[in-house]
């Protein structure tokens, strides 16, 4: 294949190109394999690339194969910042040679190499400018005023990538001033410039002013300086492009340009734009009213099937047709509607903006004219129920001519409420009896009159009933339901009338007499059971009842529930994911009504509930709809013994360690499933929740790091500690709690940080009734590791603000810790107890000094005390500063730990065996667990556990408070205190120790 190119190198990549062109897959392969091989070590490659694509006597394909070759090389090749590079990078020299070429290849006669090269030379300019490539826009700029028609659409390619993916405000302010008059002036030259063109140059200009009102907060001249200026001529021309309403194939794409344009400048510059906004309502209110009979002949009401042009495509892949051109007219009305400086178009002043303008009436009923089904949507609808579901929820994923006008009705009623509601009921009823006509004339798609006028009233529901009851508006609602509702509720012929009648009168069942409720409600839970009716009229059906269930009494609701929970059941099959979400949606209402009934189907709510759930676990959304479903079916007190029989044992099997890794979304929903069920358990509180699951729980929370699985697990835990600690339950069932938490807080650190208050609120006031020593330790123990791992004041004033009772937190604390100290068991709890006291006292906080505590037992008489003496007279305490108390309980453990040295000295008397002096407290040593509470509590710790059964916790161990001697750290804090006198202590030594102790504490501190 010979071309008129000047070297023979150039031939070897067009004939290499021409091989990744044959038929032949094995030549195919060989051409593209060598092509690669180019990329890698030749550098002159895209230089090659880039004159055969540029150079007008080559062959058109291998042309184009040049140009889609060379800009994928630019992608890998270019520059390290390019997020498809792969290597090597191109040498400079050979870059400048390329970027000279390729932009030439702008004014090439062929329009499609044009787009092509534009590609190209966009990518390399997004690399290159301005730094390597200063000149790319002044090259620009001269091919855009050279008037040649191909260069400018060369120019034009790049320049509407380049303005709105590259352009930053240091290069705007130098190129704005130069290009903006040209895009102006090709622009308006209608006859020299093709349509598309000329929308392109105005989308340039639409991007510009994007960036001038991005950068506005910080340069506020720039709005003066550059569009202000510039709005005159290019609103005349939008005025020109608007003054014809005919709608060509060429004048689609100016339009839609001058439509998107107008929006962007109304919204982004309000005050500039103010002066123009009423010229502009004219030529758009002509607009839509003359392109509705073209809207309803080809979208609404076609003679024939849907056309293969209804979403026509142009060649830069924009999409054409009326229905971008409708979106634009309609965002205009809304944008400007908000306007105060045009409210007198809307409304009339005169009547306090109550009363609508002419105009306004005709918007609203021209707007309902657009809202009805278009036959694309009745086709879709009625032949795919699951997509009409999509498309009719609230927050569908889909936007078209019926959603935008229901934005713009919102607009209307928000900003001019009573006016649009008066417009709406003129509108409708105009509307019902032209469509009434057009049945008695034969015309088959009357119905979407009548249901697109529902549509309007029912979705300004809300504001309607509101002005009602208010008495601003009058509207016949129980002649609107007497005369279209209960007949368009028996329109066979038209499905969609009939389930938007359905809808329609649950919308407004809050305002109806109870008799039309319960008829309109009938006829709904009537059409859930009924044989042969379309999927969507019950679709429709689902949405009434649930209407009915959010806006009806309860009283009114029973009669119908049992009905209602076995229509909505019987749907429950084989519907799609979106169906789905509907029915247990709506389930999750009518099972509200009455307990009674509800409890009833107990066994087929169940069994609906984990078959949607197995359905439908790994879906986020899914999962959080039975979940909504779980948590009112659980909270209802006559099933919480046949949930428990039912669901239970299915969730256990899914709290596997093995479905954190490949099911962890579903095991995070059966935790939320388990803690709901905690929650609401029935009394005496199963033990297998605490025996049986907790370790289950405690064990996934080891091995997994996924948040919801955390924090649902979490939640399961303290929804059993709070059932623990409640006062209902004994406290020898919670003897091992404190140890539970405190393995929790270590555990679960920030997690828990949102219920930790609320948990030790509850542990404090606890404790305010606690009677045996031991549970008592327990709860204190959770405060002493808190004191002892945290800033004391924070703690202090946490329980400070407590109040129990008429008793702040912190009295109860201290009372509590002060009485059972001597009690404490335990290696570590011994130990830790006795620091934080020591802590505490050196805290020096006043709310701790203040408070005073259980001193010595008052003795009244040296005689022996007998039991019937004490019955008779009880033992009498000294009430003393906590200071002085902490001293004294201090000064006993000294003497305890002096006392246990001491044993561990002497061997034993008649025992081969000595007493176990190991770290020289051995008596203190953890007493071995004795109850399944204590080994769930301990669950964590063992998880580890070596061969040998150790079962010491290694986080103890660990732990300095656990490794210290505590004698030792008694003695010199005492002599610290004594040294100091750290908060008063000398004053207590004097006034509150007795004898024995002053004697004790001089022993240990001299």
């Amino acid at each position: 294949m010979v071309v008129e190119m000047s070297d023979l190198v150039t031939q070897t990549v067009l004939d290499t190109l021409a091989k990744c062109q044959q038929g032949n897959p094995g030549l195919r392969m060989e051409g593209e394999m060598k092509l690669m091989e180019f990329a890698k070590g030749w550098p002159e490659y895209p230089q090659h690339l880039a004159r055969i694509a540029v150079t007008p006597t080559a062959p058109p394909v291998p042309r184009q194969l040049a140009a889609i070759t060379l800009k994928n090389y630019v992608e890998s090749h270019w520059s390290v910042r390019e997020e498809k590079f792969i290597g090597p990078v191109t040498p400079d020299p050979i870059k400048a040679s390329v970027r000279d070429i390729v932009i030439e290849g702008l004014k090439d006669e062929d329009r499609k190499m044009r787009v092509l090269v534009a590609a190209i030379v966009s990518r390399i300019a997004h690399v290159d400018f301005p730094e390597a490539w200063p000149s790319f826009f002044d090259t620009l700029l001269s091919y855009i005023r050279s008037a040649n028609t191909s260069h400018v659409h060369g120019a034009l390619r790049v320049l509407s990538e380049f303005v709105r993916d590259d352009l930053t405000d240091t290069h705007f302010p130098h190129l704005a001033p130069a290009l903006l008059p040209e895009l102006r002036n090709i622009f308006g030259e209608t006859k020299k410039y093709s349509p598309r063109d000329r929308a392109r140059a105005l989308g340039i200009f639409r991007d510009f002013a994007e960036i001038v009102y991005m950068v506005s907060s910080e340069h506020p001249d720039v709005i003066k300086n550059l569009i202000e200026p510039l709005l005159p001529t290019w609103l005349d021309a939008f005025h020109a492009v608007l003054a014809s309403t005919e709608i060509t194939a060429d004048a689609l794409p100016v339009k839609n340009e001058v439509l998107r344009t107008l929006c962007k400048l109304t919204k982004e510059f309000p005050q500039p734009m103010s002066p123009y906004l009423r010229s502009f309502l004219d030529p758009i209110w002509t607009h839509l009213s003359t392109l509705q009979a073209q809207y309803l002949s080809d979208r609404v009401n076609p003679v024939d099937d849907l056309s293969e042009g209804l979403h026509d495509i142009d060649s830069d892949g924009e999409t054409l047709g009326l229905e971008p051109l409708i979106y634009g007219l309609l965002e205009f009305v809304q944008l400007v509607a908000r306007r105060k400086g045009v409210r007198d178009v809307f409304v009339k002043d005169g009547a306090k903006g109550q009363e609508p303008t002419e105009f306004l009436g005709m918007l609203v009923q021209c707007a309902i004219g657009y809202l009805q089904v278009t036959a694309e949507m009745e086709e879709a609808w009625m032949n795919d129920v699951n997509k009409f579901v999509q498309d009719s929820e609230e927050e569908a994923m889909i936007f078209n001519v019926r959603v935008a006008v229901e934005e713009l009705l919102g607009t209307f009623v928000d900003t001019y409420p009573i006016a649009t509601l008066q417009s709406l009921c003129h509108a409708t009823q105009h509307q019902f009896e032209h469509a009434n006509a057009l049945r008695a004339n034969g015309d088959r798609n009357w119905w979407k009159l009548h249901e697109a006028s529902l549509l309007a009233i029912g979705k300004l529901g809300d504001d309607l009933i509101d002005a009602i009851r208010a008495h601003r508006i009058v509207f016949d609602m129980e002649g609107l339901f007497n005369n279209v509702v209960l007949v368009d509720m028996k329109s066979d012929e038209a499905p969609l009338l009939q389930g938007r009648a359905l809808w329609f009168a649950s919308r407004f069942a809050m305002i109806l007499r109870p008799e039309l409720v319960s008829q309109h409600m009938g006829a709904a839970v009537a059409a859930l059971g009924a044989v042969g009716l379309n999927p969507a009229v019950k679709i429709s059906a689902l949405k009434a009842v649930r209407g009915f269930c959010v806006s009806v009494p309860v009283d009114t609701i029973k009669p119908f529930q049992a009905a209602m929970i076995e229509g909505v059941v019987a749907l429950v099959g084989d519907c799609s994911d979106e169906t789905m979400q509907l029915l247990i949606e709506t389930l999750a209402e009518v099972v509200k009504a009455d307990e009674e009934v509800t409890a009833r189907y107990e066994d087929v709510l169940s069994d609906v509930l984990l078959k949607v759930w197995a359905r439908g676990a790994e879906d986020f959304l899914m999962a959080e709809i039975v979940t909504d479903l779980f948590n009112v079916i659980v909270a209802n007190p006559l099933m919480k013994v046949g949930l428990q029989r039912r669901i239970v044992p299915s969730i256990r099997t899914v709290l596997s360690v093995e479905n954190v890794q490949s099911a962890p979304a579903v095991v995070a929903t059966a935790l939320n499933f388990m803690t709901l069920i905690a929650k609401y358990a029935p009394e005496p509180f199963p033990s297998e929740y605490v025996t049986e699951i907790f370790p289950q729980v405690v064990q996934i929370l080891l091995t997994s790091d996924d948040h919801a699985i955390l924090q649902n697990g979490l939640d399961y835990i303290i929804k059993i500690i709070a059932k623990l600690i409640d006062p209902s339950v004994d406290e020898s069932a919670a003897i091992f709690v404190g140890d539970l938490i405190n393995k929790l807080i270590q555990k679960a650190g920030d997690r828990l940080v949102p219920v930790l208050p609320q948990l030790l609120s509850a542990l404090a006031n606890r404790l305010k009734d606690a009677r045996m020593p031991s549970f008592i330790q327990q709860l204190v123990m959770v405060f002493v590791h808190l004191l002892n791992t945290q800033p004391q004041a924070l703690v202090i004033d946490f329980l400070a603000t407590m109040d129990l009772d008429g008793r702040s937190g912190l009295e109860v604390v201290v009372n509590a810790w002060c009485d059972t100290f001597g009690d404490f068991h335990g290696f570590y709890n011994i130990k830790a107890s006795a620091v934080a006291m020591t802590k505490v006292f050196a805290a020096g906080d006043g709310r701790v000094q203040g408070l005073m505590v259980k001193g010595d037992e008052i003795v009244t008489s040296d005689r022996i005390i007998t039991r019937s003496m004490t019955r008779n007279r009880p033992v009498q305490y000294q009430s003393i500063p906590f200071p002085a108390k902490a001293l004294k309980l201090i000064l006993t453990e000294l003497q305890h730990q002096q006392e246990s040295r001491m044993r561990a000295a002497v061997p034993s008397i008649g025992n081969e065996d000595t007493v176990d002096d190991e770290d020289d407290e051995g008596e203190w040593d953890d007493e071995p667990g004795s109850s399944w509470l204590e080994e769930i509590a301990n669950l964590e710790r063992t998880v580890d556990m070596d061969a040998e059964g150790d079962d010491e916790d290694p986080d103890l161990i660990n732990d300095p408070i656990y490794q210290m001697d505590l004698k030792q750290y008694l003695v010199d804090f005492c002599r610290t205190c004594a040294r100091e006198n750290k908060n008063g202590f000398m004053d207590i030594y004097a006034r509150w120790l007795t004898d024995d102790e002053k004697s004790q504490m001089k022993g240990y501190v001299s």
